[in-house]
């Protein structure tokens, strides 16, 4: 018992004695630590100061972004570490109520861990997350409508952003700074942040029907009073589509030549028929952004005809629709009845006798036949009449015509006749003019043919009724087609 009271004193003397040199020297024990702090001997100011150096200002605490590491102060989080409280904490290592136990523990050249007092600014630690986010964080990059190599809109593909939640950074850490200091290590929580835009399936939607929108064409042929409608091949009219805005207006740039190469592929269907004019091609912008027609109208192409035996160039114009004077000019040399049986003859083509701008919403149909004549407007039956043609010894020529001339009284010397409201509308023979009237009137005052409408009876002339003849006098302008039938 004696022996063993001897080996427990050795111990409790030499600590002791130890003991009572650090209180009279006021150092801190050997062995005593704050994180990677030594604190062997040291006075409490001059521990003060090294913890200061190494929690307050030395890189020793590591942030992450989950892909990227990087110390920090601990101080740049909010994490001040009193340094004066944890030297004075060190201190009373030794000293306080555990104090032989400790000093036993330090004596067998055990450390002691003394955790450095925390003092937690939520305020710097928002400031330095909310910088720390600022480096970290990238914007969002909204989806943008852009012009393709084709030269359409295409939408450019939207790019979340990313940024640091400081909100749950600064919760967690204020939640219980001294654990936060303790592990020396902090996971950052970046989220992401949508972009603003991200479809416009909508927009572009909107601006396909544009390349789907149709080029309305109409061809009118005035001979035969055929109006052709149809829409020219959408694949080009696509390629011509500009949109320079994507909120704006389209419009198109039309490649002129391609434009007139398909007219002229387009005309091979249409039989002994050509295109005589268009509308100014700079309109096809307005009519296509408009949804109108662009309008072409048609000319049929000279003919030919086999001289039969009995024929003569009348007869032949008879045939054809056209004075003989205009077949006698396509075919130099020939005259009246100087033809021979398989004789080939150019026909001029029947637009020969439409000088004028056609009027195709407007047209006059006259039957021999019927004595009758049709009035149409927009293509609708406007008004009808009775009529008379020329008699047998002065045929009216069947054909199509127009209306050239507007004579409020014209005056035929040859049979000292007045024709009220005359139309002309063909020449017989060059230098005279037939055309439509109303009843005629001597010189003697004498109406003629009033109780004859609806059989031949004029000289060559369409005649018509007084009011009647008023009535188209003043409806039909200078380029109305007239159509007379057999």
């Amino acid at each position: 018992m004696l022996l063993f009271g001897l080996v427990l004193l050795g111990p409790l003397l030499a600590v002791s004695g130890t003991a009572l040199y650090y209180k009279e020297t006021e150092r801190i024990f050997p062995g005593v630590r704050s994180g990677a702090v030594l604190l062997d001997n040291q006075r409490v100011s001059s521990a003060a100061g090294q913890l200061d150096l190494f929690w307050n200002q030395t890189p020793n605490f590591v942030l992450s972004n989950g892909g990227k590491t990087w110390p920090v102060p601990p101080s740049s989080l909010g994490l001040w570490i009193d340094p004066g409280a944890t030297a004075q904490k060190a201190y009373q290592v030794g000293r306080g109520e555990d104090g032989i136990v400790e000093l036993l523990r330090l004596f067998r050249r055990k450390q002691i861990e003394v955790e450095p007092v925390v003092v937690f600014n939520a305020q710097l630690a928002r400031d330095a997350l909310t910088q720390i986010s600022q480096s970290l964080s990238s914007a969002p990059q909204d989806s943008r409508l852009v012009l393709g190599q084709d030269g359409r809109w295409i939408a450019t593909r939207a790019q979340a952003g990313m940024t640091l939640d400081v909100a749950d950074a600064l919760a967690q850490i204020s939640a219980d700074p001294q654990a936060t200091l303790r592990q020396g290590y902090f996971e950052l929580k970046i989220m992401s942040v949508p972009a603003r835009i991200s479809d416009w399936s909508a927009e572009l939607a909107h601006i396909n029907t544009f390349y789907e929108r149709p080029l309305k064409m109409f061809a009118y042929d005035a001979i035969n009073d055929e109006r052709i409608f149809w829409n020219v091949p959408q694949n080009l009219v696509a390629d011509w589509v500009r949109l320079d805005d994507p909120q704006g207006q389209p419009y198109l740039q039309v490649d002129v030549e391609q434009f007139q190469n398909y007219l002229i592929e387009w005309q091979t269907g249409i039989g002994n028929r050509e295109i005589e004019s268009t509308q100014a091609l700079e309109s096809l912008s307005a009519k296509w952004q408009s949804g109108e027609t662009f309008e072409i109208l048609l000319r049929h192409r000279a003919s030919t005809y086999t001289v039969q035996t009995g024929d003569n160039l009348v007869g032949i114009g008879f045939k054809v629709g056209l004075p003989y004077w205009k077949i006698q000019e396509a075919n130099p040399g020939t005259s009246i009845i100087g033809v021979g049986r398989g004789q080939v003859l150019t026909i001029p083509s029947p637009n020969e006798m439409l000088p004028y701008p056609v009027v195709p919403n407007k047209r006059v149909v006259v039957s021999i036949t019927q004595q009758h004549m049709w009035i149409y407007e927009n293509w609708e039956l406007r008004s009808e009449y009775k009529i008379s043609t020329g008699m047998d010894k002065s045929p009216t020529l069947p054909g199509v015509f127009q209306i050239q001339t507007h004579e409020l009284n014209a005056y035929a010397a040859i049979w000292d006749l007045w024709m009220p409201h005359f139309m002309g509308i063909y020449e017989a023979v060059p230098g005279f003019m037939n055309g439509i009237h109303g009843l005629p009137l001597l010189s003697s005052g004498k109406r003629l043919w009033g109780n004859v409408l609806g059989s031949k009876a004029s000289y060559g002339c369409i005649i018509m009724d007084l009011q009647a003849a008023d009535d188209l006098y003043n409806w039909a302008e200078n380029g109305v087609v007239v159509e007379i039938q057999p």
